[in-house]
């Protein structure tokens, strides 16, 4: 039953969802949120980022149905999905908050799994695992983020952060979080792999955690995600994230964590290196060599961490591979490709219900 406090609709959980020319798949993605159990306790706050496509179109379309009435569209000047988060965080009004990205979509059963879970107070984070589909909405893999054997409550304490360091899954649709635990946090804007500069931040607060091993989201692998192709601001975005990890480490508590984050930051920047086109490698190898000039001048003076950071060869080891594989899915026709035609704008067998009126900010 919905919460009504003082004629006012009250909400559990509020989720962040930005949205940029995703008109494929937008309906999907909020379909599945909203038919889901105690849907009514959800806060959906959809910030439509500029679409230059009918993105928006396909949002007012679903906000219009019975269970769309209450969706919170948001439509600002495109300033990329950093601003979008940060601007819908500052909008919640629930205890949590989760993220949904606008191309994903929950399972059927994620409230039946989490909002217990939030009614019982049982933890700062609640984990979970993820399932990977493609364009048509097949499941074609997996990230394990939480071992089935290590399910259950845990204190987030330095054992916990050093795990998270060593799975390095930073995305921030995999958890739903107490709303508190990101007040003065924001993603950085005008960078990518922005969630690696903002989710260990959040941890780094959290006094406990719950994980679950089930796969209650599903990230979409599509042609034409930030992830799919790697540039130079790409390998900026991700150095300058490992330089303020590495700024973290002050004598304090934490060092051992912001240690482990600025090893595995970094060592995914030289992975996204390895992938740039050619024309822009050198630009790369330039960006990562000065990250590692600063880094050795941090590390003359530690024990804790090794002085020197080894990575020409395992970059050339990996573009080779990268080159191969390319040009195996070239030849076989497995590159990625954009959906053929729209998606339909409001799923019928899930958004059920006569129009209404909704409103737009």
């Amino acid at each position: 039953m919905t919460r009504v406090h003082n004629g006012t609709r009250k909400t559990l959980l509020s989720v962040i969802i930005p949205a940029y020319n995703v008109e494929h798949f937008i309906a999907a993605s909020l379909a599945s949120a909203l038919s889901q159990p105690r849907s009514e306790e959800i806060e959906l706050i959809v910030i439509d980022d500029g679409s230059t496509d009918h993105t928006l179109e396909r949002i007012l379309e679903v906000q219009r149905t019975e269970l769309g009435r209450h969706i919170r569209v948001i439509h600002q000047e495109n300033r990329g999905v950093s601003a979008a988060r940060n601007r819908a965080i500052a909008e919640a009004t629930s205890p949590y908050i989760g993220f949904l990205d606008s191309d994903d979509v929950w399972s059927e059963d994620f409230t039946q799994k989490i909002m217990p879970l939030l009614d019982q107070n049982v933890a700062d984070i609640i984990e979970f695992n993820v399932g990977i589909i493609n364009s048509a909405g097949k499941v074609i893999d997996k990230v394990q983020l939480i071992d089935p054997a290590t399910v259950g409550t845990r204190p987030c304490n330095l054992d916990a952060l050093l795990d998270f360091a060593r799975v390095y899954q930073v995305f921030p649709a995999a958890r739903v979080y107490r709303r508190a635990l990101w007040d003065g946090i924001e993603f950085p804007a005008g960078r990518v792999y922005e969630d690696a500069a903002a989710i260990p931040l959040v941890y780094a607060r959290a006094s406990t955690l719950f994980r679950l091993a089930d796969n209650l989201y599903f990230y979409r692998r599509r042609a034409g995600s930030i992830t799919t192709r790697a540039t130079p601001f790409t390998v900026t975005s991700l150095t300058i994230c490992a330089e303020e990890t590495m700024e973290r480490c002050n004598g304090g508590p934490l060092d051992a964590f912001w240690l482990a984050m600025f090893h595995k930051v970094f060592s995914y920047a030289c992975h996204q290196a390895a992938r740039v086109d050619a024309s822009a490698f050198a630009e790369a190898i330039r960006t990562v060599e000065a990250t590692a000039a600063h880094y050795r001048a941090f590390a003359v003076n530690r024990r804790d961490t090794p002085g020197e950071l080894l990575f020409h060869k395992k970059i050339v080891a990996d573009r080779r591979w990268f080159q191969a594989k390319r040009m195996v899915k070239r030849v076989l026709g497995l590159e990625l490709r954009p959906p053929a035609a729209p998606a339909r704008a409001v799923p019928s067998a899930n958004l059920r219900g006569r129009p209404s009126a909704g409103s737009q900010q």
